[in-house]
Formats: C-alpha cells, sequence, structure tokens
C-alpha cells in the first residue's frame, strides 16, 4: 500500500516541478541564494517526480523505457550536486542533456505502451529537441525558455496522470 500512495504522490511531485520549471524559464541567469534554492527544489521534485513516472508504468515500458529512466535518473542527480555545490559549468550542461534524453526515452516509450497521454509524451520529447536547438544554435536564448515552457506542460500531464489514474 505504501508502493502506490508514493507513486501517487510522486505524480503530484511531477505536477509540482512542471509547474516551477515553466516558472524557472523566465527567471534571470544571474545566480543568488534565493536562486540556488529554487533550482534545488525543481531539481529535487524533478528527480521525485521521474522515479514515481517511471514506477507507473515501468513494466510497460520495457527495458528501453529503464533506460531512459537510469539515464534521467543519473541527470537529476547531477543536476541536484550542481545546484549543492555549485560546481563546474559544464556539469550543467551534461546534466540537463543527461535529463532530457532520458525523459525523452521513457516518453517515446510511454508512447509506445500508451501509459501516458500521448500529448505529454510528445511536448516531453519536443521540449528535448527544441532545448537541444536552442544549446546548438548560438543567438536563439529564446529557445531555452520555449523549452522549458513545453517541458513543464508535458510533466505536469505525466504527473497529474500518475496522480488521477489507478496506479497498475
Amino acid at each position: 500500500m505504501f508502493h502506490i500512495h508514493f507513486i501517487r504522490w510522486g505524480g503530484l511531485a511531477a505536477v509540482l516541478a512542471g509547474i516551477l520549471r515553466g516558472i524557472a524559464s523566465f527567471t534571470p541567469t544571474a545566480a543568488s541564494a534565493g536562486l540556488q534554492l529554487f533550482y534545488f527544489v525543481i531539481d529535487v521534485l524533478l528527480l521525485l517526480g521521474v522515479i514515481c513516472v517511471y514506477a507507473f508504468q515501468k513494466q510497460e515500458t520495457g527495458r528501453w523505457g529503464f533506460f531512459g529512466f537510469v539515464m534521467a535518473l543519473i541527470g537529476a542527480g547531477l543536476l541536484i550536486g550542481h545546484d549543492v555545490v555549485s560546481a563546474v559549468a559544464f556539469l550543467y550542461s551534461v546534466a540537463a542533456f543527461l535529463f532530457a534524453v532520458g525523459i525523452s526515452v521513457l516518453a517515446i516509450r510511454s508512447w509506445a505502451a500508451n501509459t501516458l497521454p500521448r500529448w505529454a509524451s510528445a511536448l516531453l520529447i519536443t521540449s528535448t529537441v527544441v532545448g537541444i536547438l536552442g544549446f546548438v544554435v548560438g543567438g536563439f536564448d529564446i529557445l531555452f525558455v520555449i523549452s522549458g515552457v513545453i517541458f513543464g506542460i508535458g510533466f505536469i500531464g505525466a504527473g497529474l496522470t500518475v496522480w488521477l489514474q489507478p496506479v497498475r
């Protein structure tokens, strides 16, 4: 019974992470203690959210779903580590890339298994593509804002599904 409640509450963590990540897309890039705490909270919620989104559908998503989950988990862990110790700048890029690609692989498997709403999976995948384009194509910082908002909406959708649907 604890397992089921943990997964459902993790869905709520995913909803909160999605909302806060969408808001964070519009925050200034200058580091401050308050902003670091804000990102830390987001990253902890992302970690809890991805654990529970995966747990909700682990049987249906198979080995590739597990692979995506592990990538996203490592990425989220590295993001939290970066928040805590303000590590070298490239660590954030690596962590964000691992998380984004991992969540996209999981979203692709979710799409195939039809366990999350297809629009949520599509938004998670699209956010990764847009975010990578923003990184590769210089001068298009707006793509990071768009990517963050798209991701936030997609993660809210995934979290609501986990929160509202019966756990299998």
